[in-house]
C-alpha cells in the first residue's frame, strides 16, 4: 500500500471509530473494542496535532477532528471519578481506564472477576497515566479550538484531576506518581497500570514482581507536563476563571519539585549513557530494564517562550536519544521497541506484547518529541521505520514484530488473542506522521 492509500485508510479508520459518546480504541468486534481513557487521550492528542498542521497542508479533510475530540472528552468528564472505591480503583479526579457496557464476559468470568458497578456496567480505574494525560488533553483541545462553553464545563474536572496528581497520585509523598494494586481488593484488575500493562512487562530477570508502590518513568513526564501547562492557564491575567495566579505558582512549585526528585532518583548508566530506569519500586529501586518508554519524556516537552524543557534535566537528553537509537532498542525497519533485545525479560517471538514488539502508538508519541528537540534526522528514521510496517499491514495495526527487513508478523497470544488491526492511537499517531 503505497502512503497516499495508507492516510485515506487512516483516515477513515478514525470516523469508523468516533460514535456519539467517544473513540473506541479498536474495531467494535475487536479485544478493545470500549473507551479507555489512556487510549483515548492519546488519540485526541494526536488528532489536535494532525488537524492543526493540517490547516496548511490541506491533505485531508479534518473539520470533524474537533468535534470528535470534544465528544470523545466530555464523555470522559463525565466518567471522572467522585468517589472512592477500592474494588474498581476509583478516587476522585481520577480519569477512567475501562469502561464497558456489554462484552466484558472474559474480565468477570474469572477466579477473580472484575467489579461491576450497580448498573451492571464495568468501570474500572487501574491506570495511573490517563488523568495527566486527560489533562494535557484538554489544555490542548481548548488551546486549538478556543472553546470556552467546552472549558468552562471542564474545568470543575481538570481542578480535581490536578488534585488527584498531587494527593491520591502520589501515594507517598515524594512528588513521583505511583501506582499499586490493593492488597485488600476484592476483585480483579489490572497489576501494571502504565501503558506496557502487561505483568511480563515488568517481572523481574528471577521471576519476581516488584513491589508495590511502582513509578513508571514516562508517567512522571506527563504530570510534570500537566502542572506546567495548567500553571500557564492559571497565570494568564486576560482571562479571568476561578482560580488565582496563587494556585498557579503552587503547581509550578510541584512540578518543579518532581523534577529535581526525578532527576535524582531515575538515572542510571547504560551502555556508557545516562538512562532513566523504566521505573522505581516500593523501596524506590530502580527497575533498570531498558525501554523505549523514557523516550516518551521528550514528547511531553513544555514550551515557554519558544524554549522547550522537559522533566528530563537538558544535560541529559543526548544521552537518552543516543541510547535510544542503539540497535538494541532502534531497527530502522520497525521504529522504537518496547524493550531492548539485550535485556534478560526480552521476548522475540509473536507472543511479545510488550517486550520487545514494535508499536506505532510508542513510535509516533516518540517521533513528536524528537521533533521537539530539534533531533530531526532522528525523526525522519523513526518515521520511515513506522510507516513501512504500516504500509505492509495496510491497516493501524495494535502492534507488530519484525520478521525480517521486509516482513512483518502481528501479535499473538497462547490464548489466541491478536493485534487489533484497526486501534484508534495508532491511526492517529501514523496520520500525524503523514500530515507533516
Amino acid at each position: 500500500m503505497n502512503l497516499s492509500e495508507l492516510r485515506s485508510t487512516l483516515y477513515q479508520s478514525i470516523l469508523e471509530l468516533a460514535t456519539e459518546d467517544g473513540i473506541t480504541a479498536s474495531g467494535k468486534e475487536e479485544a478493545f473494542g470500549c473507551i479507555f481513557g489512556r487510549d483515548s487521550f492519546i488519540t485526541i492528542l494526536k488528532l489536535i496535532k494532525v488537524y492543526e498542521n493540517n490547516k496548511t497542508t490541506q491533505q485531508i479533510d479534518t473539520s470533524l477532528f474537533p468535534l470528535i475530540c470534544k465528544r470523545a472528552l466530555l464523555t470522559l468528564i463525565d466518567l471522572q471519578g467522585k468517589e472512592t472505591n477500592i474494588e474498581s480503583g476509583e478516587e476522585p479526579g481520577k480519569f477512567i481506564h475501562e469502561y464497558r457496557t456489554e462484552k466484558y464476559e472474559r474480565l468477570i468470568n474469572r477466579p477473580r472477576p472484575w467489579y461491576l458497578y450497580p448498573d451492571n456496567i464495568l468501570r474500572n480505574y487501574d491506570s495511573v497515566d490517563s488523568t495527566p494525560l486527560g489533562l494535557i488533553a484538554i489544555y490542548k483541545y481548548w488551546e486549538a479550538t478556543k472553546d470556552d462553553t467546552f472549558l468552562l464545563k471542564a474545568l470543575p474536572a481538570v481542578e480535581a484531576g490536578l488534585n488527584w496528581i498531587i494527593t491520591y497520585g502520589d501515594r507517598d509523598k515524594d512528588t513521583l506518581l505511583e501506582y499499586e494494586l490493593p492488597k485488600d481488593r476484592k476483585h480483579g484488575g489490572l497489576i501494571v497500570q502504565s501503558w506496557t500493562d502487561s505483568r511480563e512487562s515488568l517481572i523481574q530477570p528471577g521471576g519476581n514482581f516488584p513491589e508495590y508502590p511502582i513509578a513508571p518513568v514516562e508517567v512522571q513526564g506527563y504530570a510534570w507536563l500537566a502542572l506546567q501547562l495548567w500553571a500557564d492557564f492559571y497565570a494568564d491575567k486576560t482571562h479571568n476563571y476561578a482560580q488565582t495566579e496563587n494556585f498557579a505558582n503552587s503547581l509550578r512549585a510541584h512540578a518543579a519539585q518532581m523534577k529535581t526528585n526525578f532527576n535524582k532518583v531515575f538515572h542510571f548508566i547504560s551502555e556508557d549513557y545516562s538512562f532513566p530506569a523504566q521505573a522505581l519500586d516500593g523501596y524506590k529501586n530502580q527497575i533498570q530494564t531498558v525501554t523505549g518508554n523514557p523516550l516518551i519524556l521528550l514528547w511531553a516537552t513544555h514550551h515557554n517562550q519558544g524554549k522547550p524543557e522537559s522533566i528530563l534535566d537538558n544535560s541529559l537528553i543526548e544521552d537518552l536519544v543516543n541510547r535510544s537509537f542503539m540497535p538494541d532498542l532502534f531497527d530502522p525497519h520497525a521504529g522504537i521497541r518496547t524493550m531492548s533485545s539485550t535485556a534478560a525479560i526480552y521476548n522475540p517471538n509473536e507472543n511479545s506484547y510488550h517486550n520487545g514488539s514494535f508499536w506505532p502508538k510508542l513510535n509516533g508519541l516518540c517521533h513528536e518529541g524528537l521533533l521537539n528537540w530539534g533531533y530531526e534526522s532522528h525523526a525522519e528514521k523513526l518515521r520511515f521505520a513506522t510507516l513501512k510496517p504500516l504500509a505492509y499491514f495496510g491497516t493501524p495495526i495494535e502492534l507488530y514484530l519484525k520478521e525480517t527487513e521486509d516482513t512483518y508478523i502481528p501479535y499473538k497470544n497462547a490464548r489466541g488473542q491478536q493485534s487489533c488491526r484497526q486501534q484508534a492511537w495508532s491511526a492517529a499517531a501514523a496520520l500525524d506522521l503523514l500530515t507533516l
